[in-house]
């Protein structure tokens, strides 16, 4: 019965079920601004809480620890508790760590802040499609993906220049408040969106989510693609949303407003990438050619950018939309590990991919700040360690050096298209998975 009224009622002449689905992708726009915030605020937190680039990268890195350390059982809570309950209890989450982090001058309570901001924020892109799974039939799933990456690569854009300029003309704190009290409104839409009434509730009993871990880690071929998974997402997770714009900015001397926009050119990069490499593979009946060619091709991109001096700020555009069109090969890697687990197993092998993937930024960020910290020469200007655009290179080195060492896995993955179809529940979850 609520299926049948709740779904087809229309609200203002919009049908509710696109307004449920809309507040779930206005949240998941939201943590993307807290994801790539700290690229526009690297040098008020380091100036405000006295922090080295090892002591920064420590910092950020806390975010991808408790945001790796809940994929695992999300999908378990989202079907168990309902996704709109659990989005509204996550952008709460968010909206009180940004209060506490303009609340405190300690290093210790700022990054409780940030375990409570990845907690939050891991509940965004699968939160937002399980509403879409929820209140539409499958046939409408890609309008669904299609506009929560709409509302993701605007998330990204405004994590850039915008607060950028917000915390460039009020100070980060005045900025980071105001996205607290944006993550509490957004709570609130998502409440009332939802309803008193709750939601549709579609869970179903999956195989216990122990045994299901002990099946995919004792696969060898699980443990090679989720490395895969985890090296491709290095582009993303460094330059996108911590060391990109400070490299850009001292690379060409320009201000941190139009440093931030080459992030966004990134994010639309991967916006673009991701159905092409999934419509590729799907063409050839193969995921390894494509897989290699992403990484291959990241691995050259991601050089010239590194380690090739002078080039024109435009032709940088071009190569950072590059880097985010090449990291979606990425989405293979769920695709193929659910072609090589049991149908019973497919969820809880992504879930382990996911966690993998989002470690990476657990271990990079800390490493590329201790890089750039034993590379530096000592400058200080207000407080600030100045480092030079060589310092960067020298730290950034890391992420082609990731991409050379992804080229060497893949030869050792098997193809996997041929290893079984997949239903249309598992194509659902390598799907949306893939695109976080």
């Amino acid at each position: 019965m609520f299926a049948l009224t709740e779904l087809s009622r229309k609200i203002f002449g919009i049908p509710r079920a696109w307004i449920v689905v809309s507040s779930g992708a206005l949240f998941y726009c939201y943590q993307f601004i807290l994801r790539v915030a700290p690229n526009v605020l690297k040098d008020d937190w380091s100036r405000y809480f006295s922090l080295d680039a090892s002591d920064f990268g420590q910092l950020i890195s806390l975010y991808s620890w408790s945001y790796a350390a809940v994929q695992l059982p999300l999908g378990v809570m989202l079907d168990r508790f309902g996704a709109g309950r659990i989005i509204v209890i996550a952008s709460t989450l968010c909206a009180l760590s940004c209060f506490i982090l303009t609340m405190t001058d300690s290093t210790v309570v700022a990054g409780v802040a940030m375990l409570l901001m990845g907690l939050g924020s891991a509940a965004g892109f699968l939160g937002s499609i399980k509403l879409g799974t929820t209140w539409f039939p499958p046939s409408q799933l890609a309008r669904v993906v299609a506009l929560t990456l709409v509302f993701g690569t605007v998330g990204a854009s405004i994590g850039g220049s915008p607060l950028s300029a917000m915390a460039t003309a009020y100070g980060w704190q005045y900025a980071v408040n105001v996205l607290g009290f944006v993550g509490l409104a957004i709570s609130a839409i998502i409440f009332i969106a939802v309803g008193r009434h709750g939601e549709p509730h579609t869970y179903q009993p999956s195989e216990d989510l122990l045994h299901g871990v002990m099946k995919v880690i004792k696969k060898p071929q699980a443990w090679l693609i989720a490395t895969y998974g985890m090296l491709m997402y290095a582009p993303i997770t460094i330059m996108g949303t911590a060391w990109g714009v400070p490299f850009v900015k001292s690379v060409y001397d320009i201000p941190e407003t139009v440093a931030a926009t080459l992030t966004t050119s990134l994010f639309i990069g991967a916006a673009v990438g991701s159905p092409v490499f999934a419509l590729y593979s799907d063409k050839i009946q193969r995921r390894l050619p494509p897989m290699m060619l992403g990484v291959t091709l990241s691995l050259l991109i991601n050089s010239l950018v590194i380690f090739v001096p002078n080039i024109p700020l435009l032709a940088m555009y071009i190569l950072f939309f590059g880097i985010g069109f090449c990291y979606t090969a990425k989405s293979l890697s769920f695709t193929s590990i659910c072609e090589i687990m049991p149908p019973s197993s497919s969820a809880v092998a992504v879930g382990f991919l996911n966690t993998i993937t989002m470690a990476t930024g657990a271990l990079f960020h800390p490493l590329v700040g201790h890089l750039l910290d034993h590379h530096w020469n000592g400058t200080v200007i207000d407080d600030v360690n100045i480092y030079s655009q060589w310092d960067y290179r020298f730290a950034l080195a890391i992420v082609p050096l990731c991409m050379l060492i992804g080229v060497i896995v893949v030869r050792f993955i098997k193809e996997t298209h041929h290893a079984h179809k997949l239903t249309p529940a598992e194509e659902s979850t390598a799907t949306l998975s893939s695109l976080e």
